[in-house]
């Protein structure tokens, strides 16, 4: 079993398995769910993630359809003459302020196919903080449970993240 450090969470079932009283080391999958959950859990009673603003305050509003390239992939911020534009991979998408070009790339680097924006962009900007905020807590959260194995962080943020769209699509 690796060893904890004093940041890591503590989730039970996902470095060993109780059977019977008798504890052996867990070789079956890794509960994506129960991480995310113990995840947003431990970030205190304050904040939500990613799932609950978006139902509970996108959602509510008026808003508009906006196509991503759904694809999980890294996008950047530009400053144009005409505004901003988000470029994730071939895709950009131009923007009018930076409050919407840091909100779309919030959800590009999700992966998401296609996103809700609110028309109002006062909206945007009071959600984009606690946006930020959850999206950097689901990411630190995932380095501090695996310290030593970077390709498990990478394949626990994907899983992760495929969850996260499959909530968001079925709202």
């Amino acid at each position: 079993m690796p060893k904890r450090t004093a940041g890591q969470l503590n989730l039970p079932g996902l470095y060993e398995l109780r059977i019977a009283g008798k504890t052996s080391p867990r070789k079956s999958r890794i509960p994506h769910r129960e991480i995310l959950k113990a995840l947003q859990q431990a970030s205190g009673m304050g904040s939500r993630g990613l799932i609950e603003i978006y139902h509970s305050e996108v959602l509510t509003v008026k808003t508009r359809t906006i196509r991503l390239l759904g694809r999980k992939i890294s996008a950047h911020i530009f400053n144009t003459l005409l505004g901003f534009e988000v470029k994730a991979s071939f895709k950009r998408i131009q923007c009018p302020d930076m409050v919407t070009a840091r909100y779309l790339k919030i959800f590009t680097e999700l992966g998401c196919r296609t996103i809700k924006l609110p028309y109002d962009p006062t909206v945007t900007a009071r959600l984009l903080p606690e946006l930020e905020v959850a999206q950097e807590r689901l990411v630190s959260g995932v380095r501090l449970l695996f310290p030593q194995n970077k390709d498990l962080q990478l394949y626990v943020l994907r899983h992760i993240c495929r969850y996260i769209r499959h909530r968001l699509r079925d709202a």
